[in-house]
């Protein structure tokens, strides 16, 4: 609030912030500038949507102050200009549909409306009629994809022996993890012309662009004289490469204009190019060979390959899955949540059971399992920071990399230990279910805001419950509203009036200090 107050009164410059700042904040600004058009959603990096990019470049130009806003891209070697262009000049976005049948959403249909009448209503969503058009889409990028795949496995190959083999040997001996490269790459610059080996090249390249990458590694962007681009890092080097000669690179620079690589590979066939000694990649140095590919000329190619390989096998799988969910119509994943409801003792034929109608009552993308856990008694006998603790769980994501270590989880009591342990149980024997029904499965809970959810309700200042965790203020104030809407549900569903009395004095307690403060300014 400090800074939005400053901002627009002209006392802070510039501001720096996340995309969220283009949502639903009034901070008008006279110019944007966007650092990258990519963002990373929580499980890749995507490219932003004119509507995204839209949304963030209309926050340039105050209205009633400013005649002209100015929004700016920075130059990336990885988006040409075009992509750019087409990205700013779109002006019809296309209209997509997170809807789907949701356990709660079944249990309400269920209660609502007769068999045929709540089919009837999936099938005339929006949902249904996008799912139609994507599928031709999605079966277009699976066939590239595929393709893609058997080029790489293909690239992979070696006529020396396994390279899967010896990437693993490779492993196994840097402890596990890959090896850094030893080349850094730091003295090139753009125009020099560098001997690329083996199987990149074996010639002489010009470098158009260079980038410095995550971990300190360079990766260079170089065109052969037949007009071929090569992405190079130190990995495709197994020694610093000598600069042979420069080529004055064209302006104005764009290094991915057709006629810009064109004009640089005929001054690479025209330059004077000292003669430098190619040299055999040598990505092991012991004594004895790890395995028989290291012999292969090309074995930095067939490990790249390889890579790449494991990257479009990925693609693959999600993109089949993606397809196979979009062929089957809502209808009839509908049907399948019902068979697990049914299953399960929500529904009975077409009636809810009671279970039943307490989902009906839940809304919260763990629903299912928030339900069970609250039919199993986890959250009896708990004073309010035990419980609202124990159902953090289902309103905070750990954020970080997939597969990376989560620090251990702090409970409160041996009780809760065991209770989170059940829950835990609970959750992959639901994943099971889901998996076997062919239906998204449900997130697993996450322990990792227990300790400044029950400190919280036990009356701690902000700066102690925070000192400890990798939360801003902010996440904090986010989750806890999240965690207080869920703990009132519970309030409202739980069978135990003491359960049910304890949850509701958990979001009671919750609602103080920072979140009521910013409550009250959002309300206002």
């Amino acid at each position: 609030e400090a800074v939005d107050a400053a901002f627009s009164a002209g006392l802070a410059k510039v501001v720096f912030a996340t995309e969220t700042l283009a949502l639903g904040i009034n901070m008008p600004a006279r110019s944007v500038v966007i650092e990258k058009l990519s963002k990373f959603t929580g499980e890749r990096h995507e490219f932003l949507t004119p509507g995204e990019y839209t949304q963030l470049t209309g926050r340039a130009g105050r209205r009633g102050i400013d005649d002209v806003g100015y929004a700016v891209v920075l130059w990336s070697p990885f988006v040409p200009f075009d992509q750019v262009a087409g990205l700013a000049s779109t002006r019809t976005y296309t209209l997509t549909s997170s809807f789907r049948p949701t356990y709660n959403m079944a249990a309400n249909l269920v209660r609502r409306y007769p068999p045929d009448a709540a089919h009837h209503l999936l099938n005339l969503s929006f949902a249904q009629y996008r799912t139609d058009r994507d599928v031709v889409r999605l079966e277009a990028q699976l066939e590239k994809s595929e393709k893609a795949l058997a080029t790489a496995r293909q690239e992979a190959e070696c006529d020396l022996g396994d390279a899967a083999e010896y990437r693993r040997l490779l492993q196994q001996a840097s402890g596990g993890r890959p090896r850094a490269p030893t080349v850094t790459l730091n003295g090139i610059r753009l125009g020099d012309v560098i001997v690329a080996e083996g199987g990149k090249s074996g010639g002489p390249v010009v470098v158009i662009s260079v980038a410095q990458r995550s971990g300190g590694d360079t990766r260079l962007g170089a065109l052969t004289p037949a007009r071929r681009y090569l992405s190079l890092s130190s990995r495709d080097f197994s020694a610093e490469p000598e600069v042979v000669g420069h080529v004055p690179l064209p302006q104005p620079y764009s290094p991915r204009s057709p006629g810009f690589q064109r004009a640089v590979s005929d001054a690479l066939g025209r330059a004077r190019i000292r003669s430098a000694p190619v040299r055999a990649p040598q990505p092991h140095r012991a004594s004895t060979p790890l395995h028989p590919v290291e012999a292969c000329a090309d074995v930095r190619s067939h490990l790249r390959a390889l890579d790449r390989a494991e990257r479009l096998e990925k693609d693959v799988r999600r993109l089949e899955k993606r397809i196979h969910g979009r062929t089957e119509s809502l209808a009839r994943q509908f049907d399948r949540v019902l068979r697990v409801l049914s299953a399960w003792g929500y529904v009975d034929g077409w009636e809810l059971t009671s279970g039943g109608e307490q989902l009906t009552r839940l809304y919260h993308e763990s629903d299912l399992l928030i339900a069970e856990a609250v039919r199993a008694g986890l959250f009896d006998e708990f004073d309010p920071a035990a419980l609202a603790a124990l159902a953090s769980g289902f309103t905070y994501e750990t954020r970080g990399p997939a597969g990376a270590e989560r620090p251990a989880p702090w409970f409160p009591s041996a009780r809760f230990k065991q209770r989170w342990s059940d829950l835990e149980k609970l959750a992959v024997a639901l994943n099971d279910v889901e998996d076997e029904a062919g239906l998204p499965l449900t997130r697993r809970p996450d322990p990792g805001f227990f300790a400044a959810a029950y400190g919280w309700v036990a009356g701690e200042e902000l700066a102690d419950v925070i000192a400890e965790e990798e939360l801003s203020g902010g996440d904090f104030v986010r989750n806890v509203k999240q965690l207080i809407d869920l703990l009132r549900q519970l309030g409202d569903v739980a069978p135990s009036p003491a359960t049910a009395r304890a949850a509701r004095e958990a979001a009671d307690r919750m609602f103080h200090g920072v979140v009521a403060a910013t409550s009250v300014a959002g309300s206002a």
